[in-house]
């Protein structure tokens, strides 16, 4: 047998060919070259280019028997497919017992290996089959290596037209973004693990283009570098149609996912409780998807549907949206979208029921409009702390605080608040930028009064150069009720008044007129009310607070201390409490000038103050009263009370009306019998007298002083 070797160098570049037409040539010459002259050939080409890649030092050799072609072999020393597919080194294709037989040219098996891909060195099986009167080509793939997993490609093509069907098996999510990224921008930082598999079905010819893609997940895993954006054993399936029409690539998608979590922001869904189904079409033209149809569906949850315009290059965002939200279920709601923002709120446990609907307009990936309808919104505490009932309205909001809105309204049957409980009530207002506004007065019932709001303001809210002003006056609210709620011993009569001119700036809360309110049937009246950091840890709170005509019958009554007749002044200037305990004051308290009410006072009383003149003594009135002729008379006149107590440093430094000896007069006697109460401490210790004072009145009205 005759052996022969043919070398054909190539001169120039080879326009118009690719790598499988080397060995179509190779199969060719072996149909038409006599077998028993040449027993194998070898072409040895410098380069072959297309408009798409270009190959460089190409070698194939053709091994023939005596009756049919051995094998083919065909390697390339480096193939450049461009800046986003990179390229490939060291191609090595093998097929062994390759079929010549015109018009069919087939490689019923191959070997194919390359180095220098993406994802490292390959290597997989295929097979081809094509047919020259018909021109038809078949062909197969299979084990190839893609992702962590491996992929099987089948293909035809002829009369026009193509098909493509590609099965992909165990993917990893991570390998996958590293081919993605010459085409998607993927946000450093942020990191996705997941086992993909699934199908890619594509076909065109005669008319556009057009990919069928199938995918599935059992346990996605996703987080963006701020810990914002997170994904936890999500099992997702995908469907998706591609199309490439002349005027550009079109999508429709379906997504579906039962199970697993994700947290985007303060929003938390479950799919496992709310499955999701996502669906959309449209079109990506100038790096950017352009959603026509867009519709979500979370069971039990919500549903919306809305159009949209996505940046994908060159960062992600959202340009211009609108989404529709046809129903929004609540308690579903509340824990998706809610809980998670309230949590370290009074408002973080609440039950809920009802039904939202609305819109959302987002612009420049932010939202730029909001409106919701509400619908029997039930709002309870669980601790009891905050409800309320049978809520319906509707909120129309813009981001834009110069804009135009339509009013919004707020009402309800009833509800409660910290102890304080109401009926029904409304609120009407304006909702833009980062602020509100009532725009008519709003009557909130408390107990049998009201508060009675004229105005409020809200500027900057959430922010740091948050802004308040509010105007309202307090209807008559029964002190019993409110003592009730707020855990007070009973006080009687009923609290009024007004809250005028309150304002809130740069962290400071402040009342620019008189707070009144009627109570023991006298006046209380604060003023210069400042507040600093109301919202913080460490609130501070300044005011004077004059009292004026307080009836001490009442007064006494409130308290287990004795009983004592008669009116009482209260002047309380410089006040000062630090997370709302006094650290500073100069208090006075004396008996109303020119009041001409009976003056008495009981022996409980009279004990009871004689502890605080004494610095927790006492014991020196106590068995006066208990001896002697006193213990025959249970109540006493007296002339005047007064006591002073001025809080520095906590320490008290006291004095009375007057001055006896070396000490001063707290309660002074008048007729007969007559008692005086002497204090003889100028220096008591704040806390230890506090202790003293509380201890007192928690005892039983048997009060022993020691």
């Amino acid at each position: 047998m005759l052996h022969a070797i043919e070398r054909m160098p190539a001169r120039r570049p080879l326009r118009q060919a690719c790598a499988p037409a080397v060995a179509a040539l190779a199969l060719a010459l072996a149909a038409v070259v006599p077998a028993h002259a040449i027993d194998r050939i070898e072409l040895d080409i410098g380069a072959v280019s297309t408009p798409a890649l270009r190959a460089d030092g190409i070698r194939a050799a053709l091994v023939l028997g005596e009756h049919a072609p051995e094998s083919i072999s065909v390697g390339i020393e480096r193939v450049d497919a461009g800046a986003r597919l990179g390229s490939l080194r060291g191609v090595w294709i093998d097929c062994r017992a390759p079929i010549v037989r015109e018009p069919r040219f087939a490689c019923p098996a191959a070997q194919v290996k390359a180095r220098g891909t993406p994802l490292g060195a390959t290597a997989f099986r295929a097979s081809a089959d094509f047919a020259s009167d018909t021109k038809a080509l078949a062909f197969r793939a299979t084990g190839i290596p893609l992702a962590g997993g491996h992929a099987t490609v089948t293909g035809r093509a002829g009369s026009g037209a193509w098909r493509v069907e590609s099965e992909l098996r165990a993917l990893r999510l991570g390998q996958l973004r590293k081919l993605a990224a010459p085409w998607i921008e993927i946000p450093q930082g942020s990191s996705a693990e997941a086992e993909l598999g699934g199908r890619v079905r594509a076909a065109g010819g005669r008319s556009a283009p057009v990919a069928n893609v199938e995918l599935a997940t059992r346990d996605l895993d996703f987080t963006n570098a701020a810990g914002t954006l997170v994904a936890e054993n999500v099992g997702a399936a995908i469907a998706a149609t591609i199309r490439l029409p002349r005027s550009g690539l079109t999508v429709e998608a379906r997504v579906s996912s039962n199970s697993g979590q994700a947290l985007a922001g303060p929003v938390l869904l479950d799919f496992g409780a709310n499955p999701l189904l996502l669906a959309a079409k449209g079109a990506i033209a100038r790096d950017a998807l352009v959603l026509e149809e867009l519709s979500l569906a979370l069971a039990g949850l919500a549903a919306a549907h809305g159009t949209a315009r996505v940046a994908i290059r060159p960062t992600f965002a959202i340009e211009q949206a609108r989404i529709a939200v046809d129903e929004l279920r609540f308690p579903a709601a509340y824990a998706s979208f809610m809980q998670l923002a309230l949590a370290g709120s009074d408002f973080g446990t609440l039950r809920t029921s009802g039904i939202a609907r609305g819109s959302v307009e987002i612009a420049g990936n932010g939202v730029q409009g909001l409106e919701a309808r509400l619908e029997d919104v039930q709002l309870e505490d669980t601790r009891g702390k905050f409800s309320m009932h049978d809520v319906h309205g509707a909120v129309h909001w813009v981001s834009d605080a110069t804009r135009d809105v339509e009013a919004s309204h707020l009402e309800w049957s009833r509800g409660s608040a910290y102890g304080l409980s109401g009926g029904s009530a409304r609120l009407d207002f304006l909702a833009r930028g980062s602020g509100f506004e009532l725009t008519r007065p709003a009557r909130l019932p408390i107990f049998d009064g009201a508060l009675y709001v004229r105005s409020l303001a809200v500027r900057e809210l959430g922010k740091p150069q948050a802004e308040l002003d509010f105007d309202a006056v307090i209807q008559p609210i029964s002190m019993p009720l409110l003592s009730k709620a707020f855990g007070w011993p009973e006080l009687s009569g009923k609290l009024s008044g007004s809250i005028p001119g309150l304002t809130y700036r740069k962290g400071l809360l402040t009342v620019t007129g008189d707070v009144q309110a009627q109570v023991f049937d006298g006046t209380i009246t604060g003023s210069n009310f400042r507040l600093q950091d109301p919202l913080g840890p460490w609130p501070r709170l300044f005011a004077d607070i004059i009292g004026r005509g307080l009836d001490l019958t009442l007064v006494t009554g409130t308290f287990p201390i004795g009983t004592i007749t008669g009116r009482l002044d209260a002047d309380i200037r410089g006040l000062e409490l630090f997370n709302w305990s006094p650290i500073a004051f100069d208090a006075r308290l004396y008996s109303t000038p020119n009041d001409r009410s009976p003056r008495r006072i009981s022996q409980k009383a009279v004990t009871s103050i004689s502890t605080i003149g004494s610095g927790g003594g006492g014991g020196g009135v106590t068995a006066a009263l208990q001896s002697g002729v006193l213990q025959f008379f249970d109540e006493f006149n007296y002339d005047r009370i007064g006591l002073t107590c001025r809080l520095r440093n906590e320490v008290c430094l006291m004095s009375g009306i007057e001055r006896r000896g070396v000490g001063y007069y707290i309660v002074k006697g008048r007729g007969i019998p007559r008692i005086d109460i002497v204090g003889s401490t100028g220096r008591v210790d704040w806390p230890q007298l506090v202790s003293q004072i509380v201890a007192g009145m928690r005892a039983s009205d048997d009060i022993q002083v020691r």
